[in-house]
């Protein structure tokens, strides 16, 4: 069996893997698109690790269909996937592999605007000591927008915080612990109570450009933004001009609609947006997890059995 992967995911499997599958051919890519051995002839492909770049995803795209896929994403939206479908290669995925850290990382959102410590980090640069008023957690609301693995957790830590916790998602099942909760359908009404609104769905067509001109003037002008879903859930446009309008106070985006972001956008300098390089969920513990649903679906591939997370 022939399988292309990154170092990183290699090094993480590779010894249980050889346990299950004696004499695996790997061929291995890093960052830059090198690679020990060309990927042609690959009877799997994992996109993870260090092979999640556009150089890894040129290359698959190239070589005859593979019979598995497999990817450390939750969401299965984006070139990778598409080529996946249109091949007919089954995919599976790794929803809740990034749920810790990037449910640490959103709440990190609404910490930095809730204790104004992007304003603070300005004034120590110009030498000002101001003091600003704080949100108190005790007395806010948080609206967590998708309840999966991410938003869940989102919600449980607001909870700690004695925060109000609201909560969207797509179906009507209840969730333990919300202070209200509704569908996608009714996020208009969600809105104007909210101080904090936390994104943390897949990029679907329920939920592309959910965050528009009109759903940012619902939101307060005090609120804060924060998004950990996909870049295409916000209407960037319309959210550069509330920010910059006070239509809200800030935003925090560790995804956006162009990844990387332009070095000469015009985004890097707005005072009120937080962005980070979709980095939310790069902690070591990540590629362990994604390492555990890959080797369990190895035996099951092996075996003819139905894999775990198949997406397609």
């Amino acid at each position: 069996m022939k399988i292309a992967a990154a170092h990183d995911f290699h090094d993480a499997v590779a010894e249980r893997a050889a346990a299950i599958c004696p004499g695996i051919e790997w061929a291995l890519t890093d960052r830059a698109g090198a690679w020990t051995v060309p990927p042609e002839g690959a009877d799997a492909v994992i996109y993870a690790g260090d092979a999640y770049t556009d150089a890894f995803v040129d290359a698959v795209a190239a070589i005859a269909p593979p019979r598995w896929a497999h990817t450390e994403d939750a969401g299965i939206d984006g070139r990778f996937y598409d080529d996946m479908r249109a091949k007919g290669v089954a995919v599976t995925h790794s929803p809740g592999a990034n749920a810790p850290e990037v449910a640490e990382f959103a709440f990190a959102g609404v910490m930095w605007g809730a204790k104004r410590l992007g304003e603070f980090r300005d004034q120590q640069r110009a030498h000002e000591w101001r003091q600003l008023g704080q949100t108190a957690l005790g007395s806010a609301t948080v609206l967590v927008v998708g309840l999966g693995a991410i938003g869940s957790r989102i919600a449980a830590f607001a909870r700690a915080f004695g925060t109000t916790v609201h909560g969207i998602r797509r179906s009507a099942e209840p969730v333990p612990g919300l202070d209200r909760q509704g569908t996608l359908a009714d996020l208009a009404d969600f809105l104007p109570e909210a101080d904090f609104v936390v994104l943390a769905v897949p990029n679907t067509g329920e939920t592309a450009g959910m965050i528009d001109a009109g759903a940012l003037a619902r939101m307060k002008p005090t609120a804060t933004l924060v998004n950990v879903g996909r870049g295409a859930l916000v209407d960037i446009a319309a959210l550069r001009e509330a920010l910059e309008a006070g239509g809200i106070a800030q935003a925090f985006l560790d995804v956006l609609p162009t990844e990387p972001l332009p070095a000469d956008s015009d985004l890097w300098d707005i005072p009120n947006l937080f962005i980070s390089p979709h980095t939310a969920c790069t902690t070591p513990l990540y590629i362990a997890r994604v390492g555990e649903i890959w080797l369990e679906n190895l035996g099951r591939f092996l075996a003819g059995e139905e894999m775990i997370h198949r997406a397609f």
